[in-house]
């Protein structure tokens, strides 16, 4: 304490802790001039201040100057102090803060490390008191949870609650598990959280002691997303491993086999603590040879991988070629520290690619060789072949009227009537000779050294086996075939020139017929290319209305009167003139254009009847209808829609089918049938006799009527066996109950045998060819017909 004169500014007294303050006796310090301890210029300027100032009392922090030249901070106050004899005075106080400093320094220096502590920490850490309030966190939580800066610069306490909350993945869970952490003031906890990004923290607290009480909680944030990461990889990587169909085998860095995974014991038939310590090598041991082990292991250790196929020794049992991928697994420096080895069972793709070897050259179907083993037998008897050496000859061969059978019983009949064939045409071949399958109905012969008479001779033999009865579940039937013939060298020097000119040889046998053998011939290309034009114009005479619906009068035999009518049709090109439907019908059936024409001359009959019913002139309108129409799955459909369209009663339609609808499966058969029949259209069996005849479906299916093939008409009265069959027929339907028309009658005498036999109708030129539908009508008008006289038929043929 100072005692100082309030207008010198001297000290008047001074107390022993003053003086010690200083480092100056009390004598020293009586009379000095109080700016001598000033230590800076504004303690300078503070001691030169009006008394007026001082008068008010200052408190303030300064230093002294002590008198080793030290500074010494003090808190100084300074207030007025009067004194009786030398007038006014300053009471002056100085407590030294050095300590106090020195303590605050220290401190700031703590919280200055235990911040940087904070922020270098690795986890994020936040600090709340009990009442939830924030009082620190570093800035390792604002990353890991991504708390927003402006955020930050609020400090709003329930703003960052709430900003943690929108995080997670399930608030409701991080509340309850808050909620239980304030519960228990004095616990620890642990325990993982979700956010909704998939981010995974890991959260710990402590209660944040002082003394003895609780007065907080320290929160420690991991972000563990990558550790959890990796531990569902390792745990999916030891799924896999275990789970993994092929085998799998891990080794040390000497080789040795350290982990085996189940599919490798299977595979080797050996457990793992059996395998485990032995050299990779061993592995396979048994079964290669040991040079080529040393080779493989060599091979790995200079490029890191290996790849190929080894013989795997099993257990007990034949081992099996294995493909193994070896890979070294190279540490830092570079060199192996583990391998890891890959072995896949190779039985069954060696199985398959034999199997495939084996298809490669063999139809799947009938287990011929395919055309592939064919060109190489031929390319080989090329080469071989010498000028004046024999030829070969290629024979091709297609089945006729195949197509009814795929249509009519389905294709898996078919595959197998296909198996049955090929198993008949294999007992003409020679060792020397090949048979293959080209593909659908067509098959190929390669016989060896054979000229024009070896190959007529098999070709013989073919037609007389296939002209055996086929039976196949309980269904008998005929097939033929038609046979062309290609000689090497003269009708062609390659297999393709070969087959080509054996096809085209096979179609002018269809032509002619079916069911025989030809030669190729060059006309025949001519003739092809003829066939093909046909096709061609035939698309396109709908569209120039070059066809046209003729209609061919039925007439009752007692009578004489027309009843009904068939619709036939006609066709007239500009260029090719008239066309007969013997010829352009069967080009339609094989190409499947028949659907489109048939569709045509149904929908034109239909209209037709609907304008002579209207006319008053009602009668039924027969429509031939082939097994491919009938099959089509809209056929019953279109044919509700035409009758509906045009008010025509079903009564008056009738649909004609040949006897190889009826080769179709008996139920689905009798089930379309039973379809149009309950509509009301009637059903009549067209060319009775000449196809697949079974009296069975007469009595199942709904037929109504047979129609006598002209070929049995033909012959009558004269002709033993066709007046034979045709009375049988006509016997048969009086029999079931079925009206029966005869057709092709010509000649008064065919009518007359045919009255005698109690024919019902016929229909032919002795009355009136197919009419246009409106010289038909004229015919309607009248009623009934005059017969024709034999001589009048061939005008009205022609």
């Amino acid at each position: 304490m100072w005692l100082v004169d309030a207008r010198t500014r001297s000290i008047l007294f001074a107390n022993l802790s003053a003086a010690a303050l200083v480092g100056m006796a009390r004598e020293e310090l009586t009379g000095l001039p109080v700016q001598r301890l000033a230590a800076t210029p504004q303690d300078q300027c503070f001691w030169a201040d009006s008394e007026e100032a001082m008068a008010l009392g200052i408190h303030s922090m300064t230093s002294l100057l002590r008198a080793d030249g030290q500074l010494v901070p003090v808190e100084r106050r300074v207030a007025p102090f009067s004194l009786a004899a030398n007038g006014a005075a300053l009471l002056v106080t100085m407590i030294d803060c050095s300590a106090r400093q020195a303590a605050e320094r220290g401190l700031e220096t703590l919280l200055a490390e235990l911040r940087a502590t904070l922020d270098s920490a690795a986890d994020g850490m936040l600090v709340c008191g009990l009442d939830g309030a924030v009082r620190a966190f570093n800035q390792r939580l604002v990353q890991i949870w991504g708390l927003p800066q402006d955020l930050l610069l609020q400090r709003n306490d329930a703003s960052v609650h709430a900003f943690l909350v929108s995080r997670v993945g399930d608030p409701r869970l991080y509340k309850a598990r808050l909620d239980a952490i304030a519960a228990d003031v004095q616990g620890s906890s642990h325990d993982v959280i979700e956010l909704h990004d998939g981010q995974v923290i890991e959260r710990r607290s402590v209660p944040l002691w002082n003394h003895a009480s609780v007065t907080g909680r320290v929160y420690s944030f991991r972000d563990i997303t990558q550790e959890v990461q990796a531990q569902a990889a390792l745990r999916l990587a030891a799924r896999v491993f275990d789970s993994s169909p092929y085998a799998i085998f891990i080794a040390d860095r000497q080789n040795r086999l350290a982990r085996l995974n189940p599919a490798c014991e299977q595979l080797s038939g050996r457990t793992s603590q059996s395998l485990q310590g032995q050299e990779v090598t061993a592995f396979f041991g048994m079964g290669v040879a040991q040079p080529f082990l040393d080779s493989v292991r060599s091979d790995w250790q200079h490029s890191g991988l290996w790849n190929g196929e080894l013989w795997l020794p099993r257990e007990g049992e034949n081992g099996c070629a294995v493909h193994l991928s070896w890979v070294a697994l190279r540490g830092e420096d570079g060199g192996i520290e583990q391998s890891i080895g890959f072995v896949r069972d190779l039985t069954q793709q060696h199985a398959a690619q034999k199997r495939i070897d084996e298809l490669a050259y063999s139809d799947v179907l009938t287990g011929l060789p395919n055309r592939l083993l064919l060109s190489q037998k031929v390319e080989s008897a090329i080469r071989s072949a010498s000028p004046e050496g024999a030829g070969f000859a290629i024979l091709f061969l297609d089945l006729d009227r195949f197509k009814v059978i795929n249509d009519s019983l389905d294709h898996l009949f078919g595959d197998r009537v296909l198996q049955l064939v090929a198993s008949r045409l294999q007992t003409c071949l020679r060792q020397t000779d090949m048979l293959c399958r080209i593909g659908g109905d067509e098959f190929a012969m390669y016989l060896h050294a054979g000229d024009a008479m070896g190959a007529e001779q098999v070709a013989r033999r073919m037609l007389d086996v296939m002209r055996r009865p086929f039976t196949l579940d309980g269904v008998g039937f005929s097939i033929q075939c038609s046979i062309g013939v290609a000689l090497y060298p003269q009708d062609g020097r390659t297999l393709d020139e070969l087959i080509k000119q054996a096809d085209t040889a096979m179609y002018r046998v269809k032509e002619r017929g079916r069911g025989n053998f030809g030669f190729y011939q060059p006309q025949m290309n001519a003739n092809l290319l003829e066939r093909m034009q046909l096709e061609h114009a035939m698309r396109q005479a709908l569209g120039r209305q070059q066809m046209s619906v003729h209609y061919q009068p039925q007439v009752d035999m007692a009578s004489g009167r027309i009843i009904g009518a068939e619709a036939l049709l006609r066709w007239q090109d500009a260029e090719l003139g008239a066309i007969a439907p013997s010829v352009f019908i069967p080009l339609a059936e094989e190409t499947g254009y028949i659907i489109t024409l048939g569709a045509w001359v149904l929908e034109q009959a239909v209209q037709e009847a609907a304008r002579w019913m209207q006319a008053g002139t009602p009668i039924v309108v027969s429509v031939n209808v082939s097994a491919l129409e009938m099959r089509q799955p809209d056929f019953l459909e279109r044919l509700t829609r035409l009758l509906q369209e045009n008010s025509l009663p079903p009564e008056l339609l009738e649909l004609e089918l040949t006897e190889s609808i009826l080769l179709q499966d008996a139920q689905e058969a009798a089930q379309r049938l039973g379809l149009v029949a309950a509509m009301g259209v009637g059903l009549a069996i067209d060319d009775f006799g000449t196809g697949y005849s079974s009296l069975a479906y007469l009595k199942n299916l709904p037929i109504h009527k047979l129609k006598i093939d002209q070929s049995f008409v033909r012959g009558l009265p004269d002709h033993d066996g066709d007046r034979a069959i045709v009375s049988a027929i006509v016997h048969l339907g009086r029999a079931l109950h079925l009206c029966v028309v005869a057709e092709g009658v010509e000649t008064p005498a065919q009518r007359a045998a045919l009255q005698e036999m109690q024919c019902d109708h016929y229909q032919g030129y002795l009355c009136a060819p197919a009419l246009p539908a409106a010289d038909f009508a004229l015919l309607l008008v009248e009623g009934a017909l005059a017969p024709l006289t034999g001589a009048e038929g061939p005008g009205l043929r022609g």
